[in-house]
């Protein structure tokens, strides 16, 4: 008899021990693809601050792929709702800044995707450091930046122009729940 209940004692441990891996690997791979998004994300913001178009078209493309692949993985239900309609909007953005004709048009819907990113940020974690948004009253436009000093994307001759708006440093990102 107490054979028969090690054995199933140690078959429940094993069960247990694989579901726990597969859940970690699965918010492991979830906050991979998160932090590609905002590598890409910073990507594009570097060719718009040094004004590179082309450099910019062709990291966009990386941006869009990851906005398009982006998962809202681990929420509670009430924030997978809300943040389905931000992840919508973002992928819309994303669209609009891969079709975007010249920089003007590309630092609009730029401004847009980033207000989309901080949103959800502010539920789920996207990178490791600390991060700050920003905000050019001149160009009424967003940026995200992992510096608290300004460094203005939008206007090349005003490159300290701007205003933080909110930061979230590493141990304000919420905590990753597993719902499923």
């Amino acid at each position: 008899m107490k054979s028969r209940f090690k054995k199933m004692y140690v078959a429940c441990v094993i069960g247990f021990m694989l579901v726990s891996c597969q859940l970690s690997q699965g918010q492991d791979n979830a906050q991979a693809q998160r932090d590609r998004l905002f590598k890409a994300y910073m990507e594009v913001k570097k060719d718009i601050t040094d004004e590179n178009f082309a450099g910019a078209k062709e990291n966009v493309v990386q941006l869009e792929k990851e906005v398009q692949n982006f998962r809202l993985k681990g929420l509670q239900l009430d924030d997978m709702m809300r943040l389905k309609k931000v992840s919508q909007t973002m992928k819309a953005d994303a669209a609009g800044l891969k079709s975007a004709q010249d920089m003007k048009a590309m630092k609009v819907s730029f401004s847009a995707i980033t207000q989309s990113l901080f949103t959800i940020m502010e539920t789920m974690k996207c990178t490791d450091e600390a991060v700050y948004l920003q905000y050019c009253p001149m160009e009424k436009a967003y940026w995200l930046s992992y510096d608290k000093e300004i460094e203005n994307p939008y206007a090349a001759s005003m490159r300290n122009c701007g205003q933080l708006v909110k930061g979230m440093a590493t141990e304000d990102y919420p905590e990753p729940v597993a719902c499923h």
